[in-house]
């Protein structure tokens, strides 16, 4: 009788299967806290913007447009500035943000890039403690579960 210590194809199998079981189940969570964390990045700086655009409401009696985003008091670090939908906006890794002190009531906006493809966070002149957030009609999975529960709850 020989003395093998070797692992047979059975035993390597298991493995394998166990280890793909374990794959399937974490994936999807891990999906998620990585969507919830940039969503936060998102819903962080629309809330920074909202608030200087109410001191700049406060000062001048009026929202500034998106073309005077710089003259807010705040400091976005974004990669560079882009025009979207004849809309100056700036640009970080996941998110065009701008201010908008338009006659909707929008005063500041992230949409989540690729633009179009997500969903846009966005406060509101009349409801100015709550971030909505709004996904697209192609929209289905983490993205639309975290939006619905922001939507639902005010939180993540």
């Amino acid at each position: 009788m020989t003395n093998n210590k070797a692992f047979t194809l059975i035993e390597l199998l298991v493995v394998v299967l166990i280890i793909g079981i374990l794959a399937a189940v974490a994936l999807p969570q891990y999906q998620k806290a990585v969507e919830k964390s940039r969503m936060i990045e998102g819903i962080t700086l629309v809330r920074k913007i909202a608030e200087a655009q109410q001191r700049y409401f406060l000062a001048n009696g009026r929202y500034a447009l998106h073309e005077e985003m710089d003259a807010l008091d705040i400091n976005i670090p974004h990669t560079e500035t882009e025009t979207y939908l004849w809309k100056d906006r700036l640009k970080t890794k996941y998110f065009l943000y701008t201010c908008q002190g338009s006659s909707e009531g929008d005063i500041a906006s992230a949409v989540r890039l690729p633009a179009g493809e997500a969903y846009y966070l966005l406060i509101t002149s009349w409801n100015l403690n709550k971030v909505q957030c709004h996904t697209y009609a192609n929209v289905s999975g983490v993205q639309q579960k975290l939006c619905d529960q922001l939507q639902q709850n005010g939180t993540l």
